[in-house]
């Protein structure tokens, strides 16, 4: 089970226009073109569960990066993942309720 709630995060990033989300994600900080540029790349790379998958095990699917992309992809997913957290759109996976 994951930590965050991935599902809810792809389908954000996957449907949100691309305008859209690099005004609210880009700080030029820690998130830069660059980033928001490798994580569109992997949304539209992956479904929902690889993607998850992915976000866990900081790694990447079988996509071409640019040389810029491959510079900052050993701290890619940390940055993302401050980021994202930051503007609230990765939130903590709820606890799957049983059926009794």
């Amino acid at each position: 089970m994951s930590q965050y709630d991935t599902q809810s995060l792809h389908d954000f990033l996957f449907h949100t226009p691309e305008g859209g989300l690099r005004k609210m994600l880009i700080d030029r900080k820690h998130m830069t073109d660059v980033h928001c540029n490798l994580l569109l790349k992997i949304v539209k790379a992956c479904n929902a569960e690889q993607f998850g998958v992915h976000l866990e095990k900081q790694d990447f699917p079988r996509i071409r990066m640019t040389p810029a992309e491959d510079k900052i992809k050993e701290k890619f997913w940390n940055d993302c993942m401050n980021t994202l957290k930051e503007r609230g759109v990765l939130q903590p996976a709820q606890a799957q309720k049983v059926a009794a």
